[in-house]
């Protein structure tokens, strides 16, 4: 290889980066032997190693032991999450809806506790720290995958007494129709999107494969002034592409 200031690794990452963005090395496709790969570029074992590490801390690829180093799949599998969301006024829960309009078996695991409110979920609710929330764990799955985590906290003076104080114990599922069912008709939902490196708990929660990043949602969905509801929602951003239908109010 040409002597370049790059270190010989970071060229043959590049290299093999590009041959994946333009195609030619597609989903699945195995890499070269790392015998071949060192052949082909005239370096040692231990540079291919570096180079093709830098690829799966990318997220690029793949090592499997005993069989290589294949490809990963890039393309957002699925839209999700706020596809038209609330196109309609929802009688259950958007999740399960939308998991099941996809021909999967939508199901999720939950905890929930009464617990005191953070600063930063206090501000969230416009209720003072220390005040009582009850907070809800989800993790969603569909067909068996992990495809969601999401965290909740609703004050507990407004649920408290209510058919709804137990979220997953009240006679219907999802924010809105809960909301709906004790008086609390929910007029917008407001959303904050951001990318980062997955914590290790969400790394295992979500079986989520190395370099790859989760995208992090802040939903807050309100009555009028008033926020009833916040919850963090955390998706493996290989996974799904967040795809949003904006309405137009018509011309005057």
């Amino acid at each position: 290889m040409a002597a370049q200031s790059k270190p010989a690794y970071l060229q043959i990452a590049d290299d093999i980066r590009q041959r994946i963005l333009d195609g030619d090395l597609q989903a699945g496709d195995k890499l070269p032997t790392e015998s071949d790969l060192m052949a082909e570029y005239g370096v040692s074992r231990i540079v291919i190693r570096n180079a093709t590490d830098v690829l799966k801390n990318e997220g690029l690829v793949t090592k499997q032991q005993g069989s290589g180093t294949f490809v990963r799949e890039q393309r957002p599998l699925r839209k999700r999450l706020s596809v038209d969301l609330y196109g309609k006024r929802p009688t259950g829960s958007p999740m399960k809806r939308e998991t099941e309009s996809q021909g999967r078996r939508s199901e999720w695991e939950h905890t929930t506790r009464r617990t005191s409110a953070t600063r930063a979920i206090a501000e969230r609710l416009a209720i003072q720290p220390g005040d009582e929330v009850v907070r809800t764990a989800y993790r969603f799955l569909a067909d068996n995958e992990p495809i969601m985590l999401s965290t909740s906290y609703e004050p507990y003076e407004l649920i408290a007494g209510t058919a709804i104080e137990h979220p997953e114990a009240s006679p219907v599922t999802g924010v809105v129709p809960r909301m709906d069912l004790i008086g609390q008709h929910i007029t917008h939902v407001t959303e904050d999107v951001n990318a980062r490196a997955p914590r290790p708990y969400e790394s295992e929660q979500l079986d989520i494969a190395p370099g790859v990043p989760v995208m992090t949602i802040t939903r807050t969905y309100y009555v009028d002034d008033r926020p009833v509801e916040t919850c963090d929602i955390v998706v493996a951003a290989d996974r799904y592409t967040l795809s949003y239908t904006i309405p137009i109010p018509p011309a005057a």
